[in-house]
């Protein structure tokens, strides 16, 4: 139950980042607000880590491949963060963009596929499909003021 609560808190907020980017942000350069928004998140995680102190291995601080796979990850965040934010700056609606956004389980599992060779079953492949039926409506009637 906790993933679902945890995913559902997230999603609020991160549809509340989407109205804001859209109404407050959008006229500002991408990469000024990706560094507000950066430094808070740095400056907030560092603060609850010393705030959470724990014994627990997990976490410790990743090191050798490790750190190389985080230190990738942030760039790939970095990079979709700024297309993400930019979409905004060039734009883009609040509907249209979020919903173009549904589509990250389709592409992600495309990719986990591409790794792992784990086909997706008969369920995902429709959900799939009709998720990409939905952007393509919404997107039209976004157009269509």
């Amino acid at each position: 139950m906790k993933p679902i609560l945890f995913t559902l808190v997230a999603t609020v907020c991160y549809a509340l980042c989407n109205v804001l980017l859209e109404l407050k942000f959008s006229k500002l350069n991408p990469l000024n607000v990706m560094i507000m928004y950066a430094s808070v998140i740095w400056i907030s995680a560092v603060g609850m880590r010393q705030l959470v102190k724990t014994e627990d291995p997990s976490f410790s601080f990743p090191s050798g491949t490790l750190l190389a796979f985080a230190i990738v990850l942030g760039l790939i965040y970095t990079a979709g963060d700024y297309f993400f934010v930019s979409a905004y700056n060039k734009g883009g609606d609040l509907v249209t963009i979020t919903s173009i956004t549904v589509l990250i389980p389709v592409v992600a599992s495309l990719l986990k596929f591409g790794i792992t060779k784990q086909m997706p079953n008969l369920w995902q492949i429709t959900g799939y499909a009709l998720a990409a039926g939905a952007v393509v409506l919404v997107a039209k009637g976004s157009t269509s003021k």
